[in-house]
């Protein structure tokens, strides 16, 4: 009887040890971070990076909505980035949301909207600075900015 209760309380704990292993995954590494901002700068330049020298027009309203697509960009960014890195990479996706945030402002209190985005600028440099850094060491210069 008591190999019989021994045997089955082991059996229960590898099959919870299993199904933890199997349903954890490991944390992103460099090279998903790198995959990543390769993927993304790609299709933001397929989309914004061809500037038209024939309308400057169409240029500054493509480069204006251009910024509305950084937050889903560097969500992606932030969902694979390695521990080391990831704090910096939310506050960044935490900065561009709050001036999106203050552009809408802009029409009923233009200068604390002005005031509120100069102030997230401030507060996130170190972390585009750090990411920038970041990219540069582990993915190379040409996907650092």
């Amino acid at each position: 009887m008591r190999f019989v209760r021994r045997f089955c309380l082991l059996a229960m704990a590898m099959l919870v040890v299993g199904l933890v292993a199997a349903c954890s995954s490991a944390p992103p590494t460099a090279a998903d971070f790198c995959r990543t901002l390769a993927q993304q700068k790609a299709k933001y330049l397929a989309t914004y990076g061809n500037p038209s020298s024939t309308n400057p027009l169409a240029d500054l309203v493509g480069a204006l909505s251009a910024i509305g697509q950084w937050v889903p960009i560097f969500q992606a960014l932030q969902q694979n980035s390695p521990p080391i890195i990831e704090p910096q990479v939310a506050n960044i996706v935490s900065s561009l949301k709050q001036e999106q945030q203050d552009v809408g402002n802009e029409a009923t209190n233009p200068f604390g909207a002005l005031m509120g985005g100069i102030m997230t600028g401030i507060e996130s440099s170190g972390s585009w600075q750090q990411v920038s850094e970041y990219a540069a060491q582990h993915c190379g210069s040409a996907n650092s900015s």
